[in-house]
């Protein structure tokens, strides 16, 4: 047609609206700020990925095989991370759901309230406060204070900084104890030398190594049968090969009777040592050690 232009020169004459419809089926437009972005908020559906966006309100429900490089974690409440990776939680408080992994992150700030069946391989646990881990594996713990929980087993590790309040029916299999300040109960060991049949010179018993005691004696039951009385006496040592009388029985042990003997030397060998009281008249006799830590 003449003096008719096919295409319209004017490109404002081209632009349109965009709508959706909301739940009542009603169109809705959408909008933007002055920089272009929708304001509309996602109610549902999923976010494939976030990258450096801080999401400062509003509820996650749900983080599933995600990968979150940067931006800000507020608060994760109720939800369950079950992959993915957090570079980083700064300042956060997580009071429920699950981390299955925490690897090379480190947690400055926020409340851990529970870590269950997880194994924490590197990065940094600044505090762990009021917290029961009850299952995974800590490779280190570095000039950190456990102020109450429960460690069920500490396993090849060596804590070089920070206070054990309490070490309760734990086996210390590896690793290295620098300093232990206090043990609330003392140890106690006992040897028995049962059956010992006496002869006409002293025969000595098994040493002890009784640096390790502070207080400890042995106790010796002439236990016949007949009627002929054992002669018992102390004897200490600082090498294991010079030995020293220390104490002995005034008189000899009667069938059926007890002596204590208790030594008034300190040295880092002791043992008992026994003989017929009467040549040719050996009994028998039941003797213990007894001796207790510091």
């Amino acid at each position: 047609m003449p003096n008719f232009s096919s295409f319209n020169p004017n490109p404002d004459n081209l632009r349109t609206l965009i709508f959706g419809k909301d739940n009542a089926s009603t169109a809705r437009a959408l909008s933007t700020d002055t920089d272009g972005h929708i304001l509309n908020i996602m109610l549902d559906g999923t976010i494939s990925n976030l990258m450096g966006v801080t999401i400062t309100a509003g509820t996650i429900n749900s983080v599933m095989g995600a990968t979150i490089t940067a931006g800000t974690l507020d608060a994760v409440l109720g939800a369950t991370i079950t992959a993915g990776t957090l570079d980083a939680v700064l300042g956060a408080t997580i009071t429920a759901g699950t981390l299955d992994a925490v690897l090379g992150a480190t947690i400055t700030a926020g409340t851990l309230d529970v870590v269950l069946g997880t194994t924490i391989t590197a990065g940094t646990l600044d505090a762990v406060l009021g917290t029961t881990i009850t299952a995974g594996t800590l490779d280190a713990v570095l000039g950190t204070t456990i102020t109450a929980g429960t460690l069920n087993a500490v396993l090849g590790t060596t804590i070089t900084a920070g206070t054990l309040g309490a070490v309760m029916g734990t086996t210390i299999t590896t690793g290295s104890l620098s300093s232990v300040t206090s043990i609330s109960q003392k140890s106690f060991q006992e040897t028995a030398y049962l059956d010992q049949v006496t002869g006409d010179a002293y025969t000595a018993l098994p040493a002890v190594t009784t640096s390790v005691f502070g207080n400890y004696s042995f106790f010796v039951y002439n236990k016949g049968p007949g009627t002929n009385k054992v002669d018992a006496r102390v004897e200490i040592s600082a090498n294991g090969t010079n030995w020293y009388v220390d104490v002995d029985t005034v008189t000899g042990i009667a069938v059926g009777s007890v002596d204590v003997l208790v030594p008034q030397r300190f040295l880092k060998f002791t043992r008992l040592a026994l003989r017929s009281s009467t040549a040719a008249s050996p009994t028998t006799v039941d003797s213990y050690f007894n001796g207790q830590g510091t």
